[in-house]
Order: structure tokens, then sequence, then C-alpha cells
């Protein structure tokens, strides 16, 4: 039986990410996108930690970060003052910092990955009609020469970015407002005092803000925020005119030369619905905010992997109602991240002074305390995301720290085979983890499964951060193909964990 076509709307980050998934996963995709080529500028910049996790089980995290550039401090000043201070460096990941890449080249590394597994996108192709089906979807697409195709498919999924196609198609609200301030955003060969090493270095001055990252030894990243300006103002941007931004805010820099300067308009808004029947929203066609936190491309690309690995537990005969926990899980993710947004940039522009005077003086206190730095460069590497509360993870208790629905970090093994829990994860299945007992094949674990892996160790192999996470008792963790721990539970617990296998499709 051939496996169900799953039909992607944009070539973005999230559309290739989605490619990637679905093949690895075993399904049939295609890729469709309206424009005739990738993204030829640098819009979306930051890869955090989890999505260099993410593109470890792809094999191609170490080309990657090879490509850009490692930023391992991010500060906040305001008038001049440092008012925060982060190490990324303290960020519990193998990538430890925040990555600066340009996205059209991270765009090239997906396209050129999603290619050697036999999927290329399509270009200058547009969905121009949609229709639902119990089982089905019917697309009809128009092609460069103008004849339209009518295609059937098992799902649609739309990574068709804010002004989303798919997500106007199928009628769910995308709810939000704009932000009422003037961004520039810009490329630019500076210097002076305040040009930034390996850091990311914000300022505010009396609400506005300028936010900076090195790209490379040449170009720095320039974002500016400012208040008392419209669109229209910004739309002939030069040199002189993003000067002016900048030294409104009172960065000590000169622009030299710029690469690509750009306004833009930024909003807050998520979509309603994530799922409306066979059809599905990622990324920026389900949720757009500020650029605060460098969020936006690594969310759609988490979206994404939450959501494969249940099209193919649902094509290999699990229940339908699987696909529900896609919006359960991810859509509390999208409104966690535009409160963290709304409320961050509100409080980096706000132009009362008591609250400026408040937030200066509260916040080197506030974000010294370590819990409050855990918190949130867990947030920002998006590295603390759990789905604790979903439907469909299962915890039974026992030591250590990690629960089900949390992530599974790669723990480091001593005097063993692999250097590492997750090394080696390139394949689309689940693993279970058997902490402190042996399993032969003929074994009920074993032979229950036949979609997923099996990694036996010992709490002796687990370094003390390892044993302080996974625990020493013996038990079984199964780790969804996304990273997440989807089962947690002692041994003797036999009846759960097979209860659990059949509801993800593992056997």
């Amino acid at each position: 039986m051939n496996p169900p076509l799953v039909l992607v709307i944009g070539a973005g980050p999230t559309g290739m990410t989605a490619a990637i998934e679905l093949k690895r996963a075993g399904l049939d995709v295609r890729v469709i996108d309206k424009t005739d080529h990738l993204a030829l500028h640098s819009q979306a910049l930051v890869i955090q930690a989890r999505t260099l996790e993410q593109l470890q089980r792809y094999g191609i995290a170490e080309e990657t970060i090879n490509r850009g550039r490692k930023l391992t401090d991010a500060r906040m000043y305001s008038d001049g003052k440092q008012i925060v201070h982060f190490n990324l460096d303290q960020l519990p990941s193998r990538y430890p910092f925040a990555l600066f890449l340009p996205q059209s080249e991270t765009e090239e590394i997906l396209n050129r990955h999603m290619q050697s597994l036999g999927v290329h996108a399509e270009r200058k192709v547009e969905l121009t009609g949609l229709s639902q089906s119990v089982g089905s979807v019917r697309a009809t697409l128009r092609h460069p020469d103008g004849k339209d195709e009518e295609v059937k498919a098992r799902w649609i999924l739309g990574c068709d970015g804010a002004h989303s196609v798919v997500r106007s198609m199928i009628g769910t609200p995308f709810e939000g407002g704009g932000i009422d301030l003037s961004f520039y955003l810009g490329d630019c060969e500076v210097d002076g005092p305040d040009v930034p090493g390996d850091e990311l270095a914000i300022y505010l001055h009396h609400g506005n803000v300028v936010f900076m990252g090195r790209l490379s030894e040449k170009w720095v990243r320039l974002i500016v925020a400012l208040h008392g300006q419209h669109e229209d103002q910004a739309s002939d941007l030069t040199i002189e005119r993003f000067q002016q931004a900048v030294d409104q805010v009172g960065v000590r820099l000169t622009i030299r030369s710029s690469d690509w300067m750009t306004p833009f308009r930024v909003s807050d808004r998520q979509a309603r619905d994530y799922r409306i029947g066979n059809v599905f929203l990622a990324g920026d066609a389900s949720h757009i905010h500020s650029p605060v936190g460098g969020q936006g491309m690594n969310t759609g690309m988490q979206d994404v992997a939450n959501l494969a690995w249940k099209m193919a537990a649902v094509a290999r005969g699990v229940s339908d109602k699987l696909l529900d926990s896609y919006g359960e899980e991810r859509e509390e993710v999208g409104k966690a991240l535009l409160k963290f947004t709304e409320r961050g940039l509100k409080m980096a522009t706000t132009t009362n002074p008591v609250i400026e005077s408040l937030r200066d003086a509260l916040a080197p206190l506030l974000t010294s305390l370590k819990p409050i730095q855990k918190a949130a460069l867990g947030f920002i590497s998006e590295t603390a995301i759990t789905y604790r509360s979903s439907s469909i993870v299962r915890d039974l208790g026992g030591d250590g720290e990690l629960r089900a629905g949390d992530r599974m970090p790669d723990l480091a093994l001593l005097n063993n085979s692999a250097p590492t829990l997750l090394s080696n994860w390139t394949k689309a299945k689940h693993r279970v983890v058997v902490l402190n007992r042996d399993v032969a094949k003929s074994e009920p674990i074993t032979a229950a499964l036949s979609n997923a892996e099996i990694v036996a160790i010992r709490s002796a192999n687990l370094d003390d951060v390892g044993k302080s996470e996974l625990g020493t008792e013996p038990k079984l963790v199964i780790l969804r193909p996304d990273g997440y721990i989807g089962f947690r539970g002692p041994l003797n617990r036999s009846q759960e964990f097979s209860e659990y296998v059949r509801q993800d499709a593992l056997a």
C-alpha cells in the first residue's frame, strides 16, 4: 500500500522541515511554493539550542553550526547602563549558545537535505482551491504555464507564512492585532564603541530599542524599534535614515555600508485553530509576534516536528484523534510565546518614566537570581517547552527530575559504546530507554515493538547530571520522534506500557 500524500504549502524553513520530518517518517510528500527561489536575505537569524537538537536528529547540526556564529552572551542596556546579563553557555544542552545564521543559508542547508530525501520543492506553483471530505483533501494547484492540477491528499499542511492562503481558505480567524511601533532591519558594516562581539546586545532609551548581533567579521544585524514614526515614513529607508534611528536610541556606532535594509511591521496574532479537519497550520501561518527572543522560525520548525510523527502513526492505523494533540500541545506553546514577546516588548519600549525607572532598578536584581536565569534561558532556547499536561503522555512515577512530556536532553554516557544517550538518532522512530535491566530479544518489551529502537543502559553509565535527570531506579522511558518523553514508568507496569504502545502505533 502506498503511503498517504501530505501536501505542504510553503517552502520556507517550516515547510522544508515539514517535508524532512514527514519523509523520515515514511510518508509521501509534495511541497509547493508560489515564489521561484529560496530566501535571498537573512529575515530570520537566530537558531536556538532546541532547534539545533532537532537538526542533530537529521545529521546536519554540525554543518549548520560551522556556517554560523556562536553567541554566548545576551546583554541589555538602558541609557548606557547594563541592566540584564544572561550567560547562554549555561544552557542545559549539547548546544549552549544561540547560533547566528542568515535565513538564506539555513534554507540552503534544509533544501539540500530535503532533496537528499527525494523531495524537491515545486516553485511558482500556487494553491487556488481547497475542499475537504472525510479522510482527504482536494487541492487545485496552478502551475507557471497557467494550467490547473487537481490533487487529492490525505492532509494539507499550511506553512505559507503570515499571509497564509491556506488559513484564509479554511476560514479560521487570525486573532490579535498590530504593534504601533516602526521597525527597521539592516545588515550593516559598522564601527564605534558599542559594536558587539560574540553577544546579543539590546539598547533601550526612553521607549526606543536597538538590537544588535554580529553576523560575521564584517556584518552586524541591527533591528530598531521606534515610537512616533509610521510605515510610510520608513518606506524609503536609507543609511542616513537608519543612522538617525540608531542615534535616536543613543547607540554609539557609525553605519559605513549596508548589505540589506528594510522596514517591517510587527503584529501579535495566533490562528484560532491549528487543525481544521484534514488541514493543519504551522509556523507563521499559525502564529506571528515581535522578534523579541528570536523565536519565530524555531517555533515553526518545532511545530512540524510535533505533527509529522503523529501523521505517520495515523497512517499506520492509530486513531485519527491523535492528531488533535497537535493543537493541544502546540497552541499552548504559541499562546505562551505571544504572551512572553508581547510583555517583553512592552517592558522594553515603555515611555512611562516611572515604569522605566522601576524596570531599570529591578531588572538587575531579578535576573541575577538563578531560578529567573534558568527560566529565561529555558524559554529563549526553547529547551524548557514541556507537554506534561498533554492527554497523550503517560507518567507513572519514578525517581529523577524528568517527567513524561519533558524534552529529553542528550545525557552523557560513561563507558558506553555511544558517547551520549541520543547519539545516532537519525531514524524517525520512537526510542525506548530501558534503565537498569538487561533486555534480550525474547523479552516482551522488544516483542511488543516494531516501530521503535531499544536503548538499554545502567545508571552506572550515566554521569551525575544524567542520574539526576533520569534517576537510577529501574524504569521504562519512551521517547517520541520529536524528542519528548511520551511514557515514563516502572518496569512492572507492563499493562500500561502496552496500552501506550497501542495508542501511539509503536507495535
